[in-house]
């Protein structure tokens, strides 16, 4: 009786050892729509990930970057589901992304990689899915240079600061330009970003977009609103290009154009002063005290002005983004830290951008760092931060873009909190 009780006791555990978290989970990956897409359509890309038998703990799911194209996550839990394959039950759970094509073509979703986590949320293992395809197709009448958005509605609107006409500007000052979209069905962050260029004389400081989305019945709609101020530094006639924002509704197949007007400024020389003399020496004593007062003045009004810029040049140099973010990164706020990188990203070269991202130092950090902010289950301290600093510190681009000033800093920046996911940018 002890030999065959022996014999129950060491069999009775081989169900439970059957749903380990060793078992070997099913991963799905579905496009919608799967055909007839175009250029900047929103295709939703569900990610389903199922266990035999039970679900320790719910996997954490993560799509790589795609060329070509614009991943995203908005939410933060997966859908439970259920199914049953060659007779046995299977629970798991399905994850949304949304991916937004930037060009025509073919273009590869990676495979979905998923993380395994024991009951108490420690990754035990991995799995990966397939990768599948997009045939994107570009309308006749869509430039795709320009940020293409697929939408039933859309909304663009366009305001100056002074308004046009009612300043005299000269030398040293500034007219911010605001633009805010409106898209039904399409996230703020998946609008492509405007060029804001200049013409020679005038600087252009480009804001971080300040992101509003609304979530409705039938969806999401989008709310964003960009920035840029334009800083004119020397006297002459400047012209302000227009932009454009082409998008096109699916339902009419109706291509359309909202067009933003530039405008063109006239800025004066700055005022100056000149002496008189009528030949008498306390006339003469006066104008050659005026007119050095006035050179003295001036000399000194142009040494500010130079000192200034090169501060705003420095300022807005990837270099001092680089050194603002080894500083907020020791100090283990994962909020700040996922700001100052998006800044210092901003102001590298694309190249860079893209070398910066896989890295092999720097890219399990800046996951680390997208879970913390974005997932339930991440976690970001000062040990991460510290980690993140010294990664940063010795990374060097070969394109030597550190001293490059890209995108000047933002004159006043929107102190947001990101709530969407976003699994690193897009390349084209």
């Amino acid at each position: 009786m002890r030999f065959l009780l022996a014999i129950i006791l060491l069999v009775a555990p081989v169900p439970a050892l059957s749903q380990s978290p060793g078992a070997a989970p099913v991963v799905r990956t579905t496009l919608k729509p799967s055909e007839g897409i175009v250029i900047g359509q929103p295709v939703t890309v569900n990610v389903a990930v199922l266990f035999p038998g039970e679900m320790l703990h719910p996997p954490q799911v993560r799509i790589p970057e795609a060329a070509g194209a614009q991943i995203m996550r908005f939410e933060s839990q997966g859908v439970t589901i259920r199914d049953t394959i060659d007779g046995q039950a299977y629970v798991g759970q399905t994850f949304e992304f949304v991916a937004f094509p930037r060009r025509g073509g073919i273009i590869v979703i990676p495979a979905a990689a998923v993380t395994l986590l024991a009951r108490n949320g420690d990754p035990v293992g991995s799995a990966k899915g397939e990768q599948t395809k997009l045939e994107v197709n570009v309308p006749p009448d869509i430039d795709p240079s320009e940020p293409v958005l697929v939408a039933d509605r859309v909304s663009v609107m366009q305001s100056w600061s002074p308004a046009p006409g009612t300043k005299q500007f000269k030398a040293g000052d500034a007219i911010v330009r605001m633009i805010e979209r409106r898209a039904e069905g399409v996230p703020a962050l998946g609008m492509a970003e405007f060029r804001f260029t200049a013409p020679d004389g005038v600087r252009v400081y480009v804001d971080q977009p300040v992101v509003d989305d609304r979530s409705t019945r039938i969806g999401i709609d989008g709310h964003r609103t960009d920035k840029a101020t334009y800083v004119f530094e020397k006297p002459g006639s400047f012209d302000l290009p227009a932009l454009h924002q082409p998008w096109l509704s699916l339902p009419g197949k109706a291509v359309r154009e909202e067009t933003l007007s530039g405008i063109t400024v006239s800025v004066a020389p700055p005022a100056s002063g000149r002496g008189t003399s009528h030949g008498s020496m306390p006339w003469a004593m006066g104008a050659l005290i005026l007119t050095g007062g006035v050179l003295f003045a001036l000399a000194a009004w142009l040494a500010h002005r130079h000192w200034r810029i090169a501060r705003e040049r420095y300022w807005s140099s990837p270099a001092f983004s680089r050194r603002e973010l080894t500083r907020v990164a020791r100090m283990g706020d994962a909020v700040a830290t996922y700001r100052t990188l998006a800044q210092w990203r901003l102001r590298l070269a694309p190249e860079d951008r893209i070398l910066l991202d896989r890295g092999p130092a720097v890219r399990p950090l800046l996951a680390r760092l997208e879970r913390a902010n974005f997932s339930s289950n991440g976690d970001w301290d000062a040990d991460s931060g510290h980690d993140l600093a010294r990664a940063v510190a010795g990374w060097a681009p070969p394109t030597a873009s550190l001293g490059r000033t890209v995108v000047l800093p933002p004159l006043n920046p929107a102190e947001r909190t990101p709530t969407p996911i976003q699994n690193g940018p897009w390349v084209g």
